[in-house]
Order: structure tokens, then C-alpha cells, then sequence
């Protein structure tokens, strides 16, 4: 209820100034103040007295003044709220208190192309409102989902700048083009990272089919709606609020890695350190951490302006919002500032025309550190707690690195270190080396420009019915820099080369949209009607030119490390291939609904796409849906025979629906283009001298059928509230099947070609998504409790014959035999790996066989299904309590059921660092090995094959606090005598504790990325932890 009083207290107040009473003879004046249940003014409620047409509204402070009879009978009505009748007490100030009208389900809920009451919803659709995400830390529109909604997987990273991955219903494809389609505004969007959640009304995830359907061949992973604030209606009178947060962000969780005594112990006991060795190399008790030496605590910081005004005719919003964020890792080579502005307006031209718009700028810059193999990610857990961070004197460097320092190699040193050389191992040689080098010697950065809007008229020739012509544009120019150069420091970490790489990207969206709305209500009947089309086109210009080579600038000083500085004989790498894309849709929908008991309704959609995707006997799509609901608690034998104090409201909801998915097709893959010159022949018949001479072929196997994926989903849903309103509780049981994935086969060696793609292979995502809320108030203290979570059974049913196992790599550079694999009767991307079997009464490592037997060497035959990185249940937690102007949120997530391989070892290195879980747990020899859970590692520490099993595979079940927020806001009456209409301060923990059983670092963020790599951990971007202090100020 409070979400909605928020938007319709400023529009009550314009709604009702015609009825300001003019010209009245009064027998007296009744004056009164009218609150809501916690004491807070209402602005804008009518009071009428009976007999009389005429009335007043409240003003800013709640109060009134009204002529009437003394004995008159006041009634006093406001949206949302139940309406009250009193009698009037001539000389007395009334106060009068409204209470939250719960009878009325009057949430208005976004759909495809128009909104909709929620009552009267048949399909499953999560609706967030601004109090549901507002004093967030997050920035991304994205992340300020996660644990708000059933159903909705949020998939973060830790870095500045990174966007947060969405997940709606599950994985359903081998592609890794699985995300949902993102509309703001009206505007199909290419992600919602710029929008910050403060500018957000509210957020309608399409979840199932039938509610998806309406944007058909793009809806195949479902639909998140975003809404962003209008202008608030405050009689005419602007309104300016400024907010700002400071963030102070620190190393959260870290991996147990060995430190230095533990290190020592190891590898002493497996044989491959000794005293001797240290002694050698001169070890003088070092015990780096390296992540205290990585990582640091960092300030970030956030201000927003906003200003909104409004008239009888139309309402305007601006906003600016300014972001910094230096990440944890030290220095300034990952960062992420933004700059950001919205501006809303809308203005009734005429009482049958509307005339909206909608702008959002975006200026952004984002520096990134590398992560996978080889980074300073990867890095920070692999290098030994024996080397130290920076080594001053030459001579403790290690031998490999002297020798490169007289023979003239760039050996590298820190000029904001004392010039100090690099701390670089004596123990492992062929490691990855500092991670403090690996973040300085690449500089990396990504800049760009958005500007994203739409322009729409609403005409509104008859009662009931509008007619929209919307414009919707994306604007997009970004850029992209690197810069490396040579180094060495050991026989792995090194580069004879400089690097230098830049990209100029450019592109502008827009889409024409014409769609009308029709709504009649006639005694028990209500018909809905919309019917449409659009049209999109894409254009793309990007330009990409690179070169490395070990002389390649004129000049290496920081103002020369750009391309316009390349030598005129330096190799070059060139690219640019302007290209565009374009969609034609027609779509429409009916909907009927019976004395608010019986509600049907259906969609349909028709697509067509351009050549680049799809041929032209393929290129048109039908996706059509049904759904219908039943409330129960509208009949009238449940009227009679069930309290609305027990049962308030009873409703039950079915769908069916057919979406697609066509993000997976690109770049003409149904055709076999000629690739020119692109292969040599074994000789020239003209010229018959044998030699070899450039010709052109085909580069697959074209299939001119090719399609997108398509989804079909029935979903099975109740709605239901209890005990006066107080507790809700919300079910939806989904069946989604997703078939015509896209793979690419090998055909026939005799074809000539390597590659065809094909649809084939089906997958089947079932889960049940709950909302679980509870609302009341004691007093002055007021409370709120909801608990949302989703199961997710996930699993490939069908394969192509040409191709019955798709194997990825997960990260590249190891040679682990565990692999994501893609295969029927397994969840998408599971771990193939041997299961390990524990350990012999030798020690030793033992592993199950395909048949249920024990082997100490498996076969690749023996591999079996270990896991995946999706999670089986997700969950989230809110808290909301409010007391006197006291507010607190105790706000947090989780995920149960998925999987984490950890890759903090390599068996070809055993001597690098990383977690010290299976030495702590393992037999050794002469010690009381009864429960050992490892093997001894004397010779186990060099097998891929103990690695490449589910001895190395972890639970990633974890629970986060996302947030712990205090705040106060002071009384009106105070702020008032300054000017001030509101003022709130807050302080907050957020990411502050996790509880995990993994012994690798944040188990969030421990995953390569979203797609096959999934549950792959080598060292990524932890989540920092965060105390925020916040501050909001309206005048």
C-alpha cells in the first residue's frame, strides 16, 4: 500500500484542486489534520461534507478547513486508503486517521505494451517497488534485484564497473546468450548497469510464458520491465532532494591459503622443499599475505540531485547522479566512474493528448584488472607466502632474474616503491608471478558515451481507448585502450613484445512502436483489447586496430602510447565492418474478465528478422499464449462460509506460452559464405609450375532452416492472503521446455567443410517459485517480514546424434581433466569428473569406476557427474521495522545445491600456493589417520587426476548479509523551521558477513563467468565488504 500512496499522493493533490471551494456561504469552519496510520500527513485527501458536491483537500501538512453545518457529517476519501465518515466539531481541530484500504489489490503492475491491476493478473509476474531497493549500496540496476523477486538468480561480480548477470527461471541453452530481455521506459535497453536504483519506481519480471509472450522471439528467458520515476505532483510546487553515500569497501571473505609456516610443512612432507633449500635461497622468515598486499580498504563515493515539479497538466523530473568507485585493489587500476542524467516529462496538450518523454545520459569510464590464468586474480592465490611483495637488493633476486638483468631483459621495477624490483619466487620458477606486476603492466581502461530516450504521444479520442506512437532511440559510442609492454619475471611470466590495442565502437538503436489500448467495463464485464506493431533497426560501426611487436612506437613515454604513434613498419592488425540488423513484429492481445471472479487472457506475437540471423523462409515467428485465473475468494459460497479476517483473498492462476530466444543467431550462420583467399591450393593450373596460390572456399556446411530456440512454459500459480492482509503468500509451479538449441557439428571429412551449425537438443527447466510476507504494526512499531526462494531442477532431455557430448575448457591454461560438459540426461553445464572414493589403508587416493568399482586411475570412461555450478534453491530475506522515525532493514540472500571447482592448485606445479584444505585433512605418514578425508599428498600432490575429482569440487552454498541498515529521520516539525521537508540519515553494513563452508574466497563471485565456466574458480573479483553512511534531504 505504501508504494502506491507514494505515487498517488502528489497526483491526489493535482487530481482535486477543482475542488477548492469557491464563492461557498458557510455556517461555520471545521478545521481538521488527517494522517496515516504511523502519524505521517496525508496530502491531498478530499474532505466533503454531506449534501455537498463541493470539498477541500489536505494540504502539506495534512490539514484542512472546511465550511459546514456544525453537526455536519464529514466524509474523508483518499486512493489507496479506506475511506472514513466522522462528525463534524465546530472549534475543534480534528484529527483523523486513515487506514491502508488492503480490500483493494491496487498495486498497478507494468505488462507488455500497458499496465494492469494486479488482481487481475493470470500469468506470473514479480513486481519491486522503489521501497523495496531504496538504501542500496548497489549501483546496478541489475544487482538491486538479487533476493527481491522468486525465480530471479543474480549472478555479481566483486569489480567496479562489472555488471551483474540475471537469470530468470533457470538455465535453458548451451549459449551463453541467456539473459532476459530489459525494457526501461518503453525502450528495449542493451543492459540496466548505468540505471542507478534510486531513479527506479518499479521493477515487472515477466516470468513465465504467457506473460513474456508479447515480445515473442526475445522473450525466451523472460522479461524485466523497469519503470523510472515521473515528476511527483506537489500542488505546483518544485521539490528538490539530493542524496549522498559514502562507502568504505574492504576485503571480504578470503581462500584459505597455506601461509607460510603451513607451506613450509607441506612441502617439506611431500619432498619437494628442505631446509637446505632455504637456507640457499636465504629465507628470512618471510610470511606474505598476499592478499593484505593486493588488497586495501577504498572509498567510493555517490551524490544525486533531483528536482521535480509539476502543474494541472503535466509533471517533470531531472536527475544527476555522480558515482566513483576506486575498487579494493591497490593502486588506481580498477575504477569506475559515471555520470549520469535523467530527465522525465509529460504534459497533457490537450484532455485527449499526452505528449511523454524520457532521456538518460551516460558518461563512463571503467579500468579493469585481468582475471583467468595468468592474472592478478589467479595470481594473488598461487604465488608462494615465502616470496616477498618487493625485493630491494639485486642480489636476493632469484638466479633466472639476475641472469635476465645482465643479459639486458626488462626486468621490472616499481617507481612508486622505492624503484624496488618485483618480489618474484625462488621456489617455483615456472609461476605466474607477482600480482602486483600483473596489475601494473597492463593498462587497460574503457570509456564511453550513452544517451538512451523515447518520445510518445498517447492519444485518447474516446473513453477507454488509447492509441500510442512511441520513438525509442540508444545512441552508444565507447572506447577501448591497452597497454603492455615487455618484462620478465621467470621462464612463464615474461613478454619480448609491447602491446597496443584500440577500439572505436559506435552504434544507434531505434524503434518505432504503434500500439492501442482498449478497456470497457459494462455491469459485471470487463473487456480488454491491444493490438500493434514495431519496428527496430540496429547499426553498427566499430573499428579495431592493434599491433605488438618488439618495436613498435616512435616514443614509450605515457603520452605516446597510442596508435597514432605506431611506426610506419610496425605490424598491424586492422578491422572494420559497419553492419546492421532489423526486426518487424505484430502483436496483440484480449483479455476478459468476469465480476472480478473469472479472468482470461491471450497474447500473440508475429517476428521476422533480417538476413544476418535467420534466411527468408525461415525468418517469421508465431508465439502465442493463454492464461486464465480464478478468485476464489469472490464467490460467494466462500464469502458466506470463510472470515475475511481468516482468508482475505484466494486466487488461482494457469498459463501456457511459446517465447523464443533469438540472441543465439548471428553473422549468417544458416548460409556458408566464401572465405576469399583464404586457403592455399597445392598449385596453380595456369601457370603449372607447382607453386602455391591463394583459393577461396566455403566455410560450412549451410542450413538453411536454422531457427531460435523456443521455450514453451506452463506455469501453475496461487495468490493468497491471510489473517486481514497481514500475511501473503504467493506459489507458482513452472514446466519450461526449451528446444532448437543451437550447436555446431563436424561434418564428414569427404564434405570438405569443418563446421555446420544445426538445431537440435532439448532442455527442461521445473521449479517452484514462493513469496512468503507478513505485515503488521504494534503502536508506533511497525514491522514487516518477506521470504521469497525458488527450487530449480534443471536438465538436457535430447541431443543431436551427430553430436551426443559437448565438452568446454572452463578455464584455460590448466591441464585438469574435469570439464563443464553439455550432455543428455545432466544439468546444463555439469562437472565431468572422476568421483572420488576416499582414501586405502595405504593412503592412497581411490576413485569409483563406471561400474561401481574402485580404481586408484580412472579412465576417461570412469567420469561422471560431479555437479554443477547452478544452484538448486535460491533464496532471499527482508526485515523491515519502523519506530518513531527509527528505521531498520535486515536484508540478505543465498543459494543452496550448486557447486564450486576450485583450481587453486595445479598438479604440473604442486609447488605454487593455494588452499590448505586438503593437506590439513589428508593421511600422513606415522600419524592416527582414522577419517582422513585426503590422500597422502607425498604422492597424490601431483595428480590431475585426484584434482580432476570430486575431492576438488565444493559445495558453493552460502548466506550474505547484503545489508544491516539503521536510519533516522527527523520530525517534521524540526526540519520544517529550516526549510526542510525531509530529512533521513542512514549508516549501513552491507556484504559485511557470509556464511559458507567454502574454503576458496567469496563463494558469490567464485565462478570464471555465467556461462560454461560456471562454478570454475582459479582467483576472481571478491565482494568487498562495505560500511555506508548516507544521507537524504528534500526541500
Amino acid at each position: 500500500m505504501r508504494n502506491f500512496k507514494k505515487i498517488e499522493k502528489p497526483l491526489a493533490l493535482l487530481s482535486f484542486l477543482c475542488l477548492f471551494p469557491a464563492g461557498m456561504s458557510a455556517q461555520s469552519i471545521v478545521k481538521g489534520v488527517v494522517t496515516d496510520p504511523s502519524g505521517e500527513p496525508i496530502i491531498g485527501a478530499t474532505v466533503k461534507a454531506a449534501g455537498s458536491k463541493l470539498g477541500v483537500i489536505t494540504d502539506l501538512d495534512g490539514k484542512f478547513s472546511i465550511d459546514a453545518a456544525p453537526d455536519a457529517t464529514l466524509t474523508i476519501t483518499y486512493v489507496g486508503m479506506e475511506p472514513k465518515t466522522v462528525k463534524a466539531q465546530a472549534g475543534k481541530m480534528l484529527t483523523i486517521t486513515l487506514k491502508d484500504d488492503s480490500k483493494v489489490l491496487n498495486d498497478v503492475v507494468v505488462i507488455g505494451y500497458g499496465v494492469q491491476k494486479k488482481s487481475d493478473l493470470t500469468g506470473a509476474v514479480a513486481s519491486i517497488k522503489s521501497d523495496d531497493i531504496k538504501g542500496l549500496s548497489a549501483t546496478d540496476a541489475g544487482a538491486a534485484l538479487q533476493g527481491k523477486a522468486a525465480g530471479v538468480q543474480i549472478i555479481n561480480s566483486g569489480g567496479p564497473g562489472e555488471a551483474a548477470d540475471i537469470r530468470v527461471r533457470g538455465y535453458s541453452s548451451n549459449s551463453g546468450n541467456i539473459g532476459p530481455l530489459l525494457i526501461v521506459d518503453g525502450l528495449k535497453v542493451d543492459n540496466i548497469q548505468y540505471l542507478d536504483p534510486s531513479m527506479i519506481e518499479s521493477m515487472e519480471v515477466l516470468k513465465d510464458a504467457a506473460s513474456a509472450a508479447i515480445y515473442g522471439a526475445q522473450a525466451g528467458n523472460g522479461v524485466i520491465i523497469i519503470t523510472t520515476k515521473s515528476g511527483a505532483a506537489n500542488g505546483g510546487k518544485a521539490q528538490i532532494s539530493y542524496s549522498s553515500k559514502f562507502t568504505i569497501q574492504s576485503l571480504g571473505k578470503k581462500a584459505d591459503l597455506f601461509d607460510a609456516n603451513e607451506y613450509i610443512e607441506y612441502h617439506k612432507y611431500i619432498g619437494d622443499l628442505s631446509d637446505e633449500v632455504l637456507q640457499t635461497n636465504n629465507y628470512q622468515g618471510q610470511n606474505t599475505d598476499w592478499y593484505k598486499e593486493v588488497f586495501e580498504s577504498s572509498l567510493a563515493h555517490q551524490h544525486s540531485l533531483t528536482i521535480q515539479s509539476s502543474n494541472g497538466k503535466g509533471r517533470f523530473l531531472a536527475s544527476l547522479n555522480i558515482l566513483s568507485n576506486d575498487g579494493i585493489v591497490k593502486g588506481s587500476k580498477d575504477t569506475y566512474k559515471r555520470f549520469t542524467g535523467q530527465i522525465n516529462a509529460d504534459y497533457d496538450i490537450y484532455k485527449w493528448l499526452n505528449v511523454t518523454t524520457n532521456t538518460s545520459f551516460e558518461k563512463y569510464k571503467t579500468k579493469g584488472v585481468t582475471k583467468g590464468y595468468g592474472s592478478l586474480l589467479n595470481s594473488v592465490v598461487s604465488i608462494d607466502p615465502l616470496t616477498p611483495a618487493y625485493i630491494s637488493d639485486v642480489n636476493d633476486l632469484p638466479d633466472s632474474m639476475k641472469r635476465a638483468i645482465a643479459a639486458g631483459k626488462p626486468v621490472p621495477t616499481d617507481p612508486n616503491h622505492n624503484n624496488d624490483y618485483y618480489g618474484t619466487s625462488k621456489y617455483v620458477e615456472d609461476a605466474t608471478g607477482n600480482p602486483l606486476y600483473q596489475r601494473d603492466r597492463h593498462d587497460t581502461w574503457t570509456s564511453g558515451v550513452n544517451v538512451r530516450g523515447t518520445v510518445a504521444a498517447n492519444i485518447k479520442p474516446f473513453s477507454g481507448f488509447t492509441y500510442t506512437s512511441r520513438l525509442g532511440y540508444r545512441i552508444s559510442q565507447s572506447n577501448y585502450h591497452n597497454y603492455a609492454e615487455p618484462y620478465y619475471l621467470n621462464s612463464m611470466a615474461n613478454s619480448t613484445k609491447y602491446e597496443i590495442a584500440s577500439n572505436a565502437n559506435n552504434s544507434l538503436y531505434y524503434q518505432w512502436e504503434n500500439f492501442a489500448n482498449y478497456l470497457k467495463t459494462f455491469g459485471k464485464h470487463s473487456v480488454g483489447a491491444m493490438v500493434g506493431m514495431s519496428f527496430t533497426k540496429t547499426h553498427w560501426d566499430n573499428n579495431t586496430i592493434s599491433s605488438e611487436g618488439a618495436n613498435i612506437l616512435s616514443s614509450y613515454e605515457p603520452n605516446f602510447r597510442y596508435i597514432n604513434y605506431l611506426l610506419a613498419d610496425a605490424t598491424k592488425s586492422v578491422g572494420n565492418a559497419p553492419s546492421d540488423a532489423t526486426e518487424l513484429s505484430y502483436f496483440g492481445r484480449v483479455s476478459y474478465s468476469y465480476d472480478n471472479r473469472y479472468f482470461f487472457q491471450a497474447n500473440f506475437r508475429r517476428d521476422a528478422f533480417d538476413t544476418s540471423k535467420l534466411s527468408k523462409k525461415a525468418r517469421w515467428g508465431n508465439f502465442p499464449s493463454f492464461s486464465a485465473g480464478w478468485a476464489i475468494s469472490n464467490e460467494k459460497f466462500f464469502k458466506d462460509n470463510i472470515s475475511r479476517d481468516a482468508v482475505s483473498y484466494l486466487k488461482l492462476r494457469g498459463s501456457w506460452g511459446k517465447n523464443g530466444n533469438v540472441n543465439i543467431l548471428h553473422d549468417y550462420q544458416y548460409s556458408s559464405p566464401i572465405a576469399a583467399n583464404a586457403s592455399f591450393y597445392q598449385y596453380n593450373p595456369s601457370i603449372g609450375d607447382g607453386k602455391l596460390s591463394y583459393g577461396s572456399k566455403p566455410t560450412g556446411l549451410a542450413n538453411p532452416d536454422l531457427t531460435w530456440e523456443t521455450s514453451e512454459q506452463v506455469d501453475l500459480g496461487l495468490d493468497a492472503r491471510f489473517l486481514n492482509d497481514r500475511l501473503t503468500l504467493g506459489l507458482d509451479w513452472y514446466r519450461k521446455t526449451t528446444k532448437d538449441l543451437l550447436i555446431e557439428i563436424s561434418p564428414l571429412p569427404e564434405i570438405g567443410v569443418s563446421k555446420s551449425f544445426v538445431n537440435t537438443g532439448k532442455v527442461l527447466n521445473t521449479g517452484l517459485d514462493f513469496e512468503i510476507g507478513w505485515k503488521d504494526h504494534i503502536r508506533d512499531f511497525k514491522y514487516s517480514v518477506s521470504v521469497n526462494g525458488s527450487t530449480l531442477k534443471n536438465e538436457v532431455q535430447d541431443m543431436s546424434n551427430l553430436v551426443s557430448r559437448i565438452n568446454d575448457i572452463g578455464i584455460d591454461g590448466f591441464n585438469n581433466e574435469l570439464k563443464p560438459t553439455f550432455e543428455k540426461g545432466h544439468s546444463v553445464w555439469y562437472f565431468r569428473g572422476y568421483k572420488y572414493a576416499g582414501v586405502d589403508e595405504n593412503g592412497d587416493a581411490q576413485f569409483y569406476t563406471k561400474d561401481g568399482g574402485l580404481t586408484k586411475s580412472p579412465s576417461d570412461e570412469d567420469k561422471m557427474d560431479l555437479g554443477a555450478g547452478i544452484p538448486k534453491f535460491t533464496y532471499g530475506i527482508t526485515i523491515n521495522a519502523e519506530y518513531k522515525g527509527f528505521d531498520l532493514t535486515i536484508f540478505g540472500t543465498g543459494s543452496a545445491g550448486n557447486k564450486i571447482y576450485n583450481l587453486m592448485v595445479s598438479a604440473d606445479r604442486p609447488k605454487i600456493n593455494g588452499i590448505d584444505t586438503y593437506w590439513k585433512d589428508s593421511w600422513r605418514e606415522g600419524a592416527n589417520n582414522a577419517g582422513a578425508k585426503y590422500p597422502n599428498m607425498k604422492n597424490w600432490a601431483n595428480s590431475w587426476k585426484f584434482f580432476s575429482s570430486s575431492a576438488a569440487v565444493f559445495s558453493g552454498a552460502y548466506f550474505k548479509f547484503k545489508q544491516i541498515q539503521l536510519g533516522y529521520t527527523l520530525p517534521r516539525t524540526l526540519t520544517s523551521k529550516i526549510a526542510i521537508n525531509g530529512l533521513r540519515v542512514f549508516c549501513s553494513l552491507d556484504d559485511f558477513f557470509t556464511i559458507t563452508k567454502y574454503p576458496g574466497a567469496d563463494p558469490e563471485t567464485a565462478s570464471m563467468n555465467s556461462g560454461a565456466s560456471r562454478g570454475f574458480d582459479n582467483g576472481t573479483y571478491p565482494t568487498s565488504k562495505k560500511l555506508v553512511f548516507g544521507v537524504n534531504v528534500t526541500f
